[in-house]
Protein backbone atom coordinates (compact mmCIF):
# COMPACT_ATOMS: atom_id res chain seq x y z
CA UNK A 1 0.00 0.00 0.00
CA UNK A 2 1.52 3.31 -1.11
CA UNK A 3 1.98 5.86 1.72
CA UNK A 4 -0.50 9.09 2.07
CA UNK A 5 0.78 11.70 0.10
CA UNK A 6 3.68 9.26 -2.14
CA UNK A 7 4.04 10.85 -5.58
CA UNK A 8 2.56 8.25 -8.63
CA UNK A 9 4.63 5.52 -10.19
CA UNK A 10 5.46 7.00 -13.41
CA UNK A 11 3.71 5.75 -16.27
CA UNK A 12 0.98 6.36 -18.80
CA UNK A 13 -0.75 9.93 -18.28
CA UNK A 14 -4.38 9.74 -17.60
CA UNK A 15 -6.70 11.61 -19.96
CA UNK A 16 -8.81 14.30 -18.66
CA UNK A 17 -11.44 13.23 -16.40
CA UNK A 18 -9.66 10.16 -15.86
CA UNK A 19 -11.25 8.03 -18.99
CA UNK A 20 -8.74 6.43 -21.73
CA UNK A 21 -9.22 7.15 -24.93
CA UNK A 22 -9.71 4.26 -27.19
CA UNK A 23 -8.27 5.24 -30.96
CA UNK A 24 -10.35 5.26 -33.74
CA UNK A 25 -10.90 1.92 -34.96
CA UNK A 26 -11.08 0.45 -31.20
CA UNK A 27 -13.95 2.85 -30.42
CA UNK A 28 -15.85 1.70 -33.42
CA UNK A 29 -16.04 -1.64 -32.51
CA UNK A 30 -17.30 -0.61 -28.95
CA UNK A 31 -20.02 1.29 -30.82
CA UNK A 32 -20.81 -1.59 -32.79
CA UNK A 33 -20.85 -4.02 -29.92
CA UNK A 34 -23.47 -1.90 -27.72
CA UNK A 35 -25.65 -1.30 -30.76
CA UNK A 36 -25.51 -5.14 -31.35
CA UNK A 37 -26.28 -5.83 -27.99
CA UNK A 38 -28.87 -3.41 -27.87
CA UNK A 39 -30.80 -4.16 -30.78
CA UNK A 40 -30.73 -8.10 -29.31
CA UNK A 41 -31.77 -6.63 -25.94
CA UNK A 42 -34.89 -5.02 -27.92
CA UNK A 43 -35.73 -7.97 -29.44
CA UNK A 44 -35.96 -10.09 -26.63
CA UNK A 45 -38.44 -7.77 -24.94
CA UNK A 46 -40.32 -7.72 -27.98
CA UNK A 47 -40.60 -11.43 -28.41
CA UNK A 48 -41.44 -11.97 -24.66
CA UNK A 49 -44.37 -9.54 -25.17
CA UNK A 50 -45.55 -11.43 -28.08
CA UNK A 51 -45.63 -14.54 -26.50
CA UNK A 52 -47.12 -13.20 -23.50
CA UNK A 53 -49.70 -11.31 -25.65
CA UNK A 54 -50.42 -14.04 -28.21
CA UNK A 55 -51.93 -17.12 -27.13
CA UNK A 56 -50.54 -20.19 -29.58
CA UNK A 57 -52.35 -23.41 -29.66
CA UNK A 58 -50.66 -26.78 -30.55
CA UNK A 59 -53.29 -28.30 -32.24
CA UNK A 60 -56.94 -27.76 -32.72
CA UNK A 61 -59.47 -25.99 -29.89
CA UNK A 62 -62.81 -26.04 -30.28
CA UNK A 63 -64.81 -23.06 -29.69
CA UNK A 64 -68.94 -23.23 -29.61
CA UNK A 65 -70.44 -24.40 -33.05
CA UNK A 66 -66.61 -24.06 -34.43
CA UNK A 67 -63.27 -25.95 -34.75
CA UNK A 68 -60.04 -24.04 -34.93
CA UNK A 69 -55.97 -24.12 -36.12
CA UNK A 70 -53.75 -21.00 -35.52
CA UNK A 71 -50.83 -21.03 -37.28
CA UNK A 72 -48.34 -18.14 -36.50
CA UNK A 73 -44.65 -17.61 -38.55
CA UNK A 74 -42.09 -15.46 -37.56
CA UNK A 75 -40.17 -13.93 -40.25
CA UNK A 76 -37.24 -15.87 -41.66
CA UNK A 77 -35.66 -12.65 -41.00
CA UNK A 78 -35.71 -12.94 -37.72
CA UNK A 79 -37.73 -9.43 -37.15
CA UNK A 80 -40.68 -9.39 -34.83
CA UNK A 81 -43.52 -8.14 -36.16
CA UNK A 82 -47.16 -7.13 -35.20
CA UNK A 83 -49.68 -9.82 -35.98
CA UNK A 84 -52.30 -10.87 -33.53
CA UNK A 85 -55.44 -12.98 -33.73
CA UNK A 86 -58.66 -13.25 -31.19
CA UNK A 87 -60.79 -16.13 -31.16
CA UNK A 88 -63.08 -15.87 -27.13
CA UNK A 89 -66.32 -16.67 -26.38
CA UNK A 90 -68.52 -13.49 -25.15
CA UNK A 91 -70.95 -13.08 -22.56
CA UNK A 92 -73.68 -13.54 -25.34
CA UNK A 93 -72.46 -16.95 -26.88
CA UNK A 94 -71.14 -15.82 -29.66
CA UNK A 95 -67.67 -16.09 -30.35
CA UNK A 96 -65.28 -13.07 -30.80
CA UNK A 97 -62.70 -13.86 -34.36
CA UNK A 98 -60.47 -10.99 -35.04
CA UNK A 99 -57.20 -11.05 -36.67
CA UNK A 100 -55.01 -7.68 -37.41
CA UNK A 101 -51.40 -6.42 -38.53
CA UNK A 102 -49.40 -3.81 -36.52
CA UNK A 103 -47.22 -1.90 -39.32
CA UNK A 104 -43.00 -2.13 -38.96
CA UNK A 105 -41.29 -4.52 -36.66
CA UNK A 106 -39.50 -4.75 -33.63
CA UNK A 107 -40.56 -3.47 -30.07
CA UNK A 108 -42.77 -0.84 -31.11
CA UNK A 109 -45.05 -3.03 -33.29
CA UNK A 110 -45.08 -6.01 -30.11
CA UNK A 111 -46.48 -3.16 -27.92
CA UNK A 112 -49.01 -1.62 -30.57
CA UNK A 113 -50.15 -5.20 -31.30
CA UNK A 114 -50.57 -6.09 -27.33
CA UNK A 115 -52.41 -2.54 -27.05
CA UNK A 116 -54.84 -3.56 -30.12
CA UNK A 117 -55.53 -6.83 -28.98
CA UNK A 118 -56.26 -6.05 -25.44
CA UNK A 119 -58.22 -2.91 -26.39
CA UNK A 120 -60.52 -5.19 -28.71
CA UNK A 121 -60.90 -7.94 -26.45
CA UNK A 122 -62.11 -5.92 -23.10
CA UNK A 123 -64.19 -3.72 -26.10
CA UNK A 124 -66.40 -6.31 -27.39
CA UNK A 125 -67.36 -7.14 -23.94
CA UNK A 126 -69.69 -4.08 -24.14
CA UNK A 127 -72.04 -6.05 -26.73
CA UNK A 128 -70.82 -3.11 -29.44
CA UNK A 129 -71.36 -3.91 -33.24
CA UNK A 130 -68.06 -4.92 -35.29
CA UNK A 131 -68.21 -1.65 -37.43
CA UNK A 132 -67.72 0.42 -34.16
CA UNK A 133 -65.39 -1.75 -32.08
CA UNK A 134 -63.49 -1.34 -35.60
CA UNK A 135 -64.35 2.42 -35.20
CA UNK A 136 -62.78 2.39 -31.55
CA UNK A 137 -59.84 1.13 -31.95
CA UNK A 138 -59.05 3.75 -35.07
CA UNK A 139 -59.64 6.18 -32.82
CA UNK A 140 -56.86 4.66 -30.44
CA UNK A 141 -54.46 4.21 -32.96
CA UNK A 142 -54.98 7.81 -34.21
CA UNK A 143 -54.51 9.24 -30.10
CA UNK A 144 -52.11 6.81 -28.79
CA UNK A 145 -50.01 5.94 -31.49
CA UNK A 146 -50.22 8.43 -34.15
CA UNK A 147 -46.62 7.65 -35.92
CA UNK A 148 -48.12 4.25 -36.43
CA UNK A 149 -51.01 2.38 -38.94
CA UNK A 150 -52.83 -1.04 -38.42
CA UNK A 151 -55.21 -3.55 -40.06
CA UNK A 152 -57.89 -5.52 -38.57
CA UNK A 153 -60.73 -7.91 -39.47
CA UNK A 154 -63.07 -8.62 -36.43
CA UNK A 155 -66.87 -9.90 -36.20
CA UNK A 156 -68.78 -12.12 -34.44
CA UNK A 157 -69.89 -15.71 -35.25
CA UNK A 158 -73.28 -16.74 -33.58
CA UNK A 159 -73.39 -20.45 -33.79
CA UNK A 160 -76.97 -20.51 -33.38
CA UNK A 161 -77.59 -19.10 -36.87
CA UNK A 162 -74.17 -19.77 -38.25
CA UNK A 163 -74.00 -15.81 -39.63
CA UNK A 164 -70.93 -14.02 -39.78
CA UNK A 165 -70.89 -10.61 -38.69
CA UNK A 166 -67.92 -8.37 -39.58
CA UNK A 167 -65.81 -5.14 -40.31
CA UNK A 168 -62.34 -4.38 -41.28
CA UNK A 169 -59.95 -1.68 -41.42
CA UNK A 170 -57.60 -2.32 -44.76
CA UNK A 171 -57.06 -5.74 -43.79
CA UNK A 172 -56.96 -8.79 -46.33
CA UNK A 173 -60.77 -9.98 -46.60
CA UNK A 174 -61.17 -13.85 -44.73
CA UNK A 175 -61.12 -16.58 -47.35
CA UNK A 176 -64.18 -18.62 -47.29
CA UNK A 177 -63.81 -22.53 -48.49
CA UNK A 178 -67.03 -24.24 -49.43
CA UNK A 179 -67.18 -27.44 -51.37
CA UNK A 180 -65.40 -27.24 -54.35
CA UNK A 181 -65.00 -23.52 -53.75
CA UNK A 182 -63.11 -21.29 -52.70
CA UNK A 183 -62.93 -16.99 -52.39
CA UNK A 184 -62.71 -14.11 -50.68
CA UNK A 185 -65.70 -12.35 -48.73
CA UNK A 186 -66.55 -9.37 -50.27
CA UNK A 187 -64.93 -6.29 -47.23
CA UNK A 188 -67.39 -4.27 -45.80
CA UNK A 189 -65.82 -0.23 -46.35
CA UNK A 190 -62.82 0.14 -44.00
CA UNK A 191 -59.73 2.33 -43.91
CA UNK A 192 -56.30 1.37 -42.45
CA UNK A 193 -56.30 2.02 -38.54
CA UNK A 194 -54.71 5.50 -37.92
CA UNK A 195 -55.11 6.47 -41.41
CA UNK A 196 -57.87 9.02 -40.61
CA UNK A 197 -61.01 9.94 -39.10
CA UNK A 198 -63.63 7.57 -41.10
CA UNK A 199 -67.10 5.43 -40.45
CA UNK A 200 -66.40 2.03 -40.42
CA UNK A 201 -69.45 -0.57 -42.37
CA UNK A 202 -70.41 -4.52 -41.28
CA UNK A 203 -71.22 -7.21 -43.26
CA UNK A 204 -72.92 -10.34 -42.79
CA UNK A 205 -71.96 -13.98 -44.08
CA UNK A 206 -74.31 -16.56 -43.53
CA UNK A 207 -71.89 -19.58 -43.24
CA UNK A 208 -72.83 -23.33 -43.23
CA UNK A 209 -71.52 -27.28 -41.73
CA UNK A 210 -68.41 -27.77 -42.66
CA UNK A 211 -67.72 -24.35 -44.19
CA UNK A 212 -63.96 -23.10 -43.97
CA UNK A 213 -63.17 -19.48 -42.92
CA UNK A 214 -59.55 -18.70 -42.97
CA UNK A 215 -58.19 -15.43 -41.88
CA UNK A 216 -54.48 -14.55 -41.98
CA UNK A 217 -51.86 -11.39 -42.11
CA UNK A 218 -50.80 -9.48 -45.30
CA UNK A 219 -47.48 -11.48 -45.13
CA UNK A 220 -49.38 -14.70 -45.94
CA UNK A 221 -50.01 -13.31 -49.72
CA UNK A 222 -47.95 -10.57 -50.25
CA UNK A 223 -44.24 -10.69 -51.81
CA UNK A 224 -42.11 -8.25 -53.91
CA UNK A 225 -41.60 -10.25 -56.52
CA UNK A 226 -45.55 -11.27 -56.60
CA UNK A 227 -48.73 -8.80 -57.08
CA UNK A 228 -51.50 -9.50 -54.33
CA UNK A 229 -54.00 -10.20 -56.91
CA UNK A 230 -51.55 -13.56 -57.96
CA UNK A 231 -51.44 -14.04 -53.82
CA UNK A 232 -55.33 -14.12 -53.20
CA UNK A 233 -55.27 -16.24 -56.55
CA UNK A 234 -53.29 -18.59 -55.40
CA UNK A 235 -54.61 -18.72 -52.35
CA UNK A 236 -58.33 -19.38 -53.32
CA UNK A 237 -57.21 -21.89 -55.72
CA UNK A 238 -55.16 -23.85 -53.12
CA UNK A 239 -57.71 -24.52 -50.39
CA UNK A 240 -60.43 -25.41 -53.04
CA UNK A 241 -62.49 -29.11 -51.80
CA UNK A 242 -60.54 -28.82 -48.31
CA UNK A 243 -63.28 -29.08 -45.57
CA UNK A 244 -60.24 -29.40 -42.64
CA UNK A 245 -59.42 -26.66 -41.08
CA UNK A 246 -55.65 -27.69 -40.53
CA UNK A 247 -55.10 -29.23 -43.92
CA UNK A 248 -56.18 -25.76 -45.20
CA UNK A 249 -53.46 -24.09 -43.43
CA UNK A 250 -51.16 -26.76 -44.74
CA UNK A 251 -51.82 -26.35 -48.15
CA UNK A 252 -52.22 -22.78 -48.48
CA UNK A 253 -48.70 -22.47 -47.06
CA UNK A 254 -47.41 -25.09 -49.21
CA UNK A 255 -48.96 -23.14 -52.31
CA UNK A 256 -47.45 -19.75 -51.10
CA UNK A 257 -44.47 -20.38 -48.86
CA UNK A 258 -44.41 -21.06 -45.61
CA UNK A 259 -42.95 -17.69 -44.53
CA UNK A 260 -41.74 -14.09 -45.53
CA UNK A 261 -38.35 -13.12 -45.19
CA UNK A 262 -39.60 -9.16 -44.42
CA UNK A 263 -43.05 -9.60 -42.63
CA UNK A 264 -44.73 -12.81 -40.08
CA UNK A 265 -47.66 -14.42 -40.92
CA UNK A 266 -50.49 -15.68 -39.07
CA UNK A 267 -53.56 -17.66 -40.16
CA UNK A 268 -56.89 -18.86 -38.32
CA UNK A 269 -58.85 -21.48 -39.82
CA UNK A 270 -61.89 -21.96 -38.76
CA UNK A 271 -64.22 -25.31 -39.26
CA UNK A 272 -68.43 -24.70 -38.76
CA UNK A 273 -69.60 -27.13 -37.27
Amino acid sequence: MSRQGATAAPGRAASPGGDSRLPGPAKGQDREARLTAELAQERHIALELQRAALPLHDGPFELPGLRAVVRYLPASSGRVGGDWYITAEMPTGQVLIAIGDVAGHGLAAAAGMARLRGALAGLAITGAPPERLVGWLNDLVRHVAPEHTASVAAGYFDPGTRVLCWAQAGHPPPLLVRGAGAWPLDPPDGILLGAGEAAYAAGSVPLRRDDVLLLYSDGLVERRDRSLDDGLATLASSARGISDPEQVITAVLHALGTTDPEDDTCLVALQVL
